[in-house]
């Protein structure tokens, strides 16, 4: 038993366990509105951007890279949030029409780009997948810094084609990681569905 048990924990990556661990808390910590949300995500990206290029998902780990910039500018805007005087806690907003419109301009062309430039000059592993990935979480973690309630959406559409991106790479526990983001997003998007609502009634 403790001979299966140290090959266990010899044949983990420990980049991956700690990429998973931050990238949950990262998750549950958001749909409560902590402000530990930020520098827990960034743990998680940080790690990903090594586990992105190993992968060789180069669209993904340059996301995670952009990522930690978010997650300041995130950290910094919820911040601000707080400490104005008399602000509630919790300032969801729905996702304005335009923005829906901006953002499936941008996954289109940015698919389309991101796409053509890492099929035609890296050894991406299928890189227009990695690349519309790409650019609806790069939308999700923006919505999510400025509390748009469609970022849980956005997550749910992006974690569907990592999760089999990461599982055809043989990288099991992210699977798990990503199975478990999809969960807790649709948890999230109820919460904060509830949340909104909640302060819809009470500004009026």
């Amino acid at each position: 038993m403790f001979n299966f048990l140290t090959e266990l924990l010899g044949a983990l990556n420990w980049i991956e366990v700690i990429g998973v661990l931050a990238g949950i808390l990262g998750v549950w910590l958001s749909i409560k509105e902590k402000i530990l949300t930020w520098p827990t995500f960034i743990i998680s990206y940080t790690a990903y951007v090594y586990l992105g290029f190993n992968a060789e998902l180069f669209a993904n780990m340059t996301l995670n890279i952009v990522f930690i910039v978010i997650s300041i500018y995130g950290w910094r805007h919820w911040r601000k949030e707080q400490d104005k005087p008399n602000s509630a806690k919790s300032n969801i907003l729905h996702t304005p029409k335009k923005v829906w419109i901006y953002s499936l301009l941008a996954w289109a062309i940015g698919t389309l780009l991101i796409g053509t430039f890492l099929a035609s000059y890296t050894n991406s592993f299928l890189p227009y997948w990695d690349a519309f990935a790409t650019c609806t979480a790069f939308t999700a973690q923006w919505m999510l810094s400025r509390k748009y309630i469609g970022t849980w959406l956005c997550w749910l559409i992006s974690d569907s084609v990592l999760i089999n991106l990461w599982f055809l790479q043989g990288y099991t526990l992210t699977v798990i990681l990503f199975a478990s983001f999809m969960v807790l997003a649709t948890w999230g998007w109820f919460e904060w569905k509830k949340l909104l609502s909640l302060n819809n009634s009470s500004a009026h």
